[in-house]
């Protein structure tokens, strides 16, 4: 992988990175979901390359692009936290009435 090519990917990311805030925004978890995965095979494409030297200009392109990253980053958990909460206790929920009605189905058995 070149210096271009890396930053490009790292820009790729930033891109998905805002697409990905825009559905959170919006509640669309499903397509939120798929954009991870698409940002994940970016992110999988940067680790497996080697590292490379890159000159000031580069470097200074890089650090902005991954701050817009990790700023769209807290934004998304900010907004993704409260529906895992959300979940979870669905989940708990639903967990609960199970045990409750395996309990009553045992007793009457």
């Amino acid at each position: 992988m070149t210096s271009d090519e890396m930053l490009t990917t790292y820009e790729s990311i930033s891109e998905l990175m805002g697409t990905m805030l825009n559905a959170a925004r919006q509640g669309e978890w499903d397509d939120l979901a798929a954009l991870e995965q698409r940002c994940r095979g970016y992110v999988g494409s940067l680790m497996q390359a080697a590292p490379l030297p890159l000159n000031e200009n580069e470097q200074h392109a890089k650090l902005a692009i991954i701050r817009t990253i990790l700023q769209n980053d807290a934004s998304i958990r900010a907004l993704t936290e409260p529906r895992m909460h959300e979940l979870q206790q669905n989940l708990h929920i639903t967990r609960s009435g199970q045990r409750g009605v395996r309990a009553y189905g045992a007793q009457r058995a």
